[in-house]
């Protein structure tokens, strides 16, 4: 059995993955570890821990509880904030405080790593720092995704400043930045998963690279911070957005089942990479696939709905800032409606701050869809009792 477990992290993104080893031991992966403090009605909600903390120790008795495989997609609260906080116990852990997880692996492409500043001299980066970018770029972007990884920056450096203390950086076995190019191999961990790397690109990431050092080349202290800003601004005409190539993306394939986790990935950077790393023409058909970006219409266009087509969907969001958008919850339908597929959401009340198709409640856009489509498709929603709602898959 195969079993993707998404946890209720409010508006961020917090997964569980676990599958059986041929030797009867369970493989369990962390992927992103939700937003800190977030309230939901009169609760306050802390996702590692009221919610990913407690699920682990349910799941098994070992102690430390032993993680094959840690995620952090990209750099941006909602997904690193759990991980942040995990790294800062086991840095703490002594004998009268034991470490609660033990990590035999870690994947997470810093931001320094991620535009090639770590190979930056001090000398030059004239004030654009990445520890100071979020003071420095304070009101110059407006984007929400761009503000989000700039403000995450720091999060980030202490992630990774973690991450050498437990020795746990590198990213191995790739030894470096976590990217897609032509001609790459799929990774074996263990139990017998197989990773392909679809995103970031590895050319968008050499083109972010060098318009950094562009920039940070300016003798103009305006200019080179107002350049600096365009950087996270998503449309960029260059294709070289930070928050467009921030998000590690991979294709877990174990025991003939393929399985898509897009983090905040864009949706058609995603069609752009399949095609660039040489895989099939035409639609490609995945077991499960995790919505990019909580399910918002900016991440996922009808181009990236029709190139992977599931039988299980996954919306992880709880209606912040509109996700998921109704219009991709229409859209999974709309391009599927001849398949049998199933939604999962972990959260049920949903409700858009605008009137949509004559609803502003995702229940009931539900009904209007299977009205509308017909179709033998079905949703479910988490259990409010539990702190998850689970993707079974059978190899």
């Amino acid at each position: 059995m195969i079993t993707l477990e998404a946890l209720n992290a409010m508006h961020g993104d917090c997964l569980i993955l676990r599958y059986n080893h041929g030797d009867g031991e369970e493989a369990l992966w962390v992927i992103d570890g939700g937003p800190g403090r977030s309230q939901w009605g009169q609760q306050t909600v802390t996702t590692w821990k009221d919610v990913l903390l407690p699920r682990l120790e349910k799941i098994t008795a070992q102690r430390p509880i032993p993680v094959t495989l840690g995620m952090v997609s990209h750099i941006d609260d909602d997904h690193i904030n759990g991980f942040e906080k995990i790294m800062n116990d086991l840095t703490a852990a002594g004998p009268g405080n034991p470490a609660k997880l033990k990590f035999q692996q870690f994947w997470f492409n810093s931001f320094e790593r991620l535009v090639g500043h770590e190979n930056v001299p001090a000398a030059a980066s004239q004030g654009l720092e990445p520890a100071g970018l979020s003071t420095a770029l304070a009101g110059l972007v407006s984007d929400p995704d761009g503000d989000a990884v700039i403000q995450s920056i720091p999060q980030g450096i202490s992630l990774s400043s973690d991450l050498r203390t437990l020795h746990l950086e590198g990213n191995p076995p790739f030894n470096g930045t976590i990217s897609a190019s032509k001609g790459q191999k799929q990774i074996k961990l263990k139990g017998g998963a197989e990773v392909t790397i679809l995103g970031p690109l590895q050319n968008r990431l050499d083109a972010l690279r060098k318009k950094w050092l562009e920039v940070l080349a300016k003798t103009d202290k305006a200019v080179r911070t107002a350049e600096i800003a365009a950087l996270f601004l998503p449309d960029n005409k260059l294709d070289t957005a930070v928050p467009n190539l921030s998000s590690i993306a991979v294709l877990v394939s174990i025991r003939g089942k393929k399985i898509l986790l897009t983090g905040d990935a864009q949706g058609k950077d995603l069609v752009e990479a399949w095609k660039e790393i040489g895989m099939p023409d035409g639609p490609t058909h995945v077991d499960l696939l995790k919505l990019p970006h909580h399910g918002s219409n900016r991440n996922n266009p009808e181009p990236f709905l029709r190139q992977f087509q599931a039988d299980h969907y996954v919306f992880s969001a709880n209606g912040k800032y509109d996700n998921p958008d109704p219009e991709t919850v229409e859209a999974v339908v709309y391009v599927n409606q001849d398949r049998e597929f199933i939604m999962y959401f972990t959260n049920a009340y949903v409700e858009w701050s605008k009137e949509y198709k004559g609803t502003k409640k995702l229940p009931d856009l539900l009904a209007a869809l299977k009205d509308k489509y017909g179709g033998n498709w079905s949703w479910k929603f988490r259990d409010p009792k539990e702190l998850y709602v689970a993707v079974q898959l059978e190899a």
